[in-house]
């Protein structure tokens, strides 16, 4: 069963007495079945690369970017941590999640004293 297919389904039950024997008597329920949510998906960024550019004249500690991946999953399953997996990008860039829009909101850490494009890697977590 995939919740993310089919999160409900309707159940009829029969009860017969007698073995099922003619004679016998029978009742019925219906169950309402509803799938509760396990952590099955993997956060997915829309794009596999994305271009983000920086002017020079950016302030350290503010924003200059951000990302957003989806979870096809429900609730605490589907809450997503954006972090930066290589070195390079950070030392440069510092990323935090925001709560409401669930994006990664990248902000500059430290100015650049080269002249050369540093390269971000972020993943998101659930």
């Amino acid at each position: 069963m995939d919740r993310e297919a089919r999160e409900h389904y309707t159940v009829v039950i029969q009860a017969k007495d007698m073995a099922g024997q003619v004679g016998g008597l029978s009742g019925s329920t219906t169950i309402n079945v509803t799938l509760t949510d396990v952590n099955d998906n993997p956060p997915k960024f829309p794009q596999k690369n994305y271009q983000l550019y920086v002017p020079e004249s950016a302030q350290v500690g503010k924003p200059v970017g951000k990302i957003k991946a989806n979870d096809d999953d429900l609730g605490v399953n589907a809450d997503i941590r954006y972090s930066i997996i290589n070195s390079e990008g950070a030392n440069m860039f510092s990323i935090s999640t925001d709560r409401d829009t669930k994006e990664g909101i990248i902000s500059l850490k430290k100015v650049s004293e080269h002249n050369y494009k540093d390269k971000l890697i972020c993943n998101a977590h659930w």
